[in-house]
């Protein structure tokens, strides 16, 4: 089962990604497209040590359990997954 912190790395990443970008603003600085992945990949790793060391202070949020189906022809019913390598022919 995922921790209940892991989806929040991804918000972590934006917010900083945001604060940053205010803050080149704020300053008339350039704000260059590297420092984007670099602003996204800190927050990550600050909410990642944050989820590990203190992962009460995270709350619940839900995702969703499975993909829907939009006009796919799929219905509710269970698919079969072949897992493993393929059969070989002729046995």
């Amino acid at each position: 089962m995922m921790p209940t912190w892991f989806p929040w790395i991804f918000v972590g990443g934006l917010v900083f990604i945001a604060l940053s970008f205010t803050a080149a603003k704020y300053k008339d600085k350039n704000y260059r497209k590297i420092q984007l992945l670099q602003d996204f990949i800190s927050g990550a790793i600050l909410i990642g040590f944050t989820g590990v060391l203190v992962p009460d202070i995270f709350p619940t949020m839900s995702l969703p359990e499975a993909i829907p189906s939009f006009g796919m022809g799929i219905g509710q019913d269970d698919l079969d997954l072949q897992v493993g390598p393929p059969r070989l022919a002729g046995r």
